[in-house]
């Protein structure tokens, strides 16, 4: 089989909705925000119109018919080929068997939390948590929603997934907090309450 060369995470839910059915794009774009595939995966009509063109280029799907209703433009609609098939399960077992190293934005920030002053963090720290019970909220209500109307838990474990993640991050936000006022980070300088720090032998540290 041809090395992949669509790695867009986009791409893998295009394949997974056009081995339901023949699709066109527009009809993939309803499906994903309908089922709330937007809230795992970045979705743009650009980006779509480019993954199809990849996928194409790719061999893994071919275009079977092209309709027109009404004064809407011309829908090309696509199938899988049976490279397609077999390249888009070969990935999605890849990627469930095997972690990739992610950058997420927060723990970047973590890095250097240092140079924001304690108490402001704190309160900054609060408010991200105010953010997080928010969301996980709204991602519970979606999946009771979701398994109300009749759809299958298994549509819906990467939303479980999220949920899990937000709850973790809320226990470790809770825990950073209480440990910035509890004194267990920070130390009284002068008056003021800043993050005790200490670097290796030999290593400078100068902070504003």
């Amino acid at each position: 089989m041809a090395k992949r060369r669509v790695n867009n995470m986009l791409a893998l839910a295009v394949l997974s909705l056009l081995h339901e059915k023949p699709m066109h794009p527009y009809e993939i774009s309803a499906t994903m925000r309908r089922r709330g595939i937007p809230d795992v995966i970045k979705l743009n009509n650009g980006s779509l119109y480019s993954v199809v063109e990849g996928l194409l280029k790719q061999g893994w799907i071919v275009p079977l018919e092209t309709q027109r209703e009404g004064r809407h433009p011309e829908r090309t609609i696509y199938s899988p080929t049976g490279e397609g098939r077999a390249g888009f399960r070969d990935w999605l077992r890849e990627l469930v068997r095997e972690p990739a190293r992610e950058y997420p934005r927060f723990p970047a920030a973590l890095a250097f939390v240092g140079h924001i002053p304690p108490l402001e963090t704190s309160e900054l720290v609060e408010r991200r948590i105010g953010f997080i019970r928010q969301l996980a909220a709204e991602r519970r209500a979606g999946i009771e929603l979701a398994r109300s109307q009749g759809l299958s838990r298994i549509f819906v474990v990467e939303s479980e997934f999220v949920v899990h993640q937000l709850e973790a991050e809320l226990q470790w936000l809770l825990a950073f907090k209480d440990d910035i006022r509890g004194g267990v980070l920070t130390e009284q300088l002068d008056g003021e309450t800043r993050w005790h720090m200490t670097v290796p032998e030999g290593e400078e540290l100068q902070l504003d």
